[in-house]
């Protein structure tokens, strides 16, 4: 027999096992078919029958595919677990700048700080102050500024004393009105009223945290 003849008995037994197949789930089918033409492939005529009969009626393998199948358990289903759920943001510990208590201790050292170590209290009580995010940026501006309008405006009315009190006379021509102080005391006088300010603003920021449990965003 010829390689055509071989093909012919190939493609009518195949076509035959898939009719008879139809109606088999498709993974079974799909096997079953690739299977058979796997072991029909590259055999003569003469094997291609012995094969062919070896094999038997593709009705009667088609049933017993689809008995084997519904006997066999069922596939396991796979159930992939969710990724747990980031916690609440309240369960989150804050940074230290977002607390409430680093705030107060930040106001106290802005207005008490000052008076332990002059220079460097102030500094560092600024600093705290603004880091903190539980004041809103101007009355953090308010609280560190305020001294400063206070120094200017006593300087202004030391400035405008000096001018009513005019020159300082020479000596045996009259003294000065022992009424209005001197240039030299209200400049001093604005430097302690200045320095005196600052736990003014610190307290007024300590008020300002009334109910404020959270940061401002």
């Amino acid at each position: 027999m010829t390689e055509t003849e071989a093909q012919n008995l190939r493609d009518d037994y195949l076509n035959r096992l898939d009719a008879a197949i139809a109606e088999l789930p498709w993974r079974v089918a799909n096997e079953l078919r690739r299977g058979i033409a796997e072991e029909l492939d590259g055999l003569d005529a003469t094997a291609v029958r012995e094969r062919i009969a070896q094999l038997g009626d593709p009705a009667k393998i088609a049933e017993a595919a689809g008995d084997e199948a519904a006997s066999a358990p069922p596939a396991p289903i796979i159930v992939v677990a969710p990724a747990p759920a980031p916690l609440p943001v309240f369960w989150a510990k804050p940074a230290m700048v977002d607390t409430k208590w680093f705030a107060i201790v930040g106001a106290i050292a802005l207005g008490f700080g000052t008076f332990v170590f002059p220079i460097g209290g102030w500094v560092i009580g600024m600093a705290l102050v603004t880091s903190s995010r539980f004041w809103r940026r101007w009355e953090k501006a308010v609280a560190i500024l305020l001294p400063l309008p206070v120094c200017l405006l006593v300087l202004l009315v030391s400035f405008l004393g000096v001018l009513w009190q005019g020159p300082v006379p020479s000596s045996g021509s009259g003294a000065s009105n022992p009424l209005l102080p001197s240039g030299i005391a209200l400049w001093h006088t604005s430097i302690l009223l200045a320095f005196y300010t600052i736990p003014i603003g610190a307290a007024w920021l300590l008020w300002r945290l009334r109910g404020r449990e959270a940061p401002l965003r």
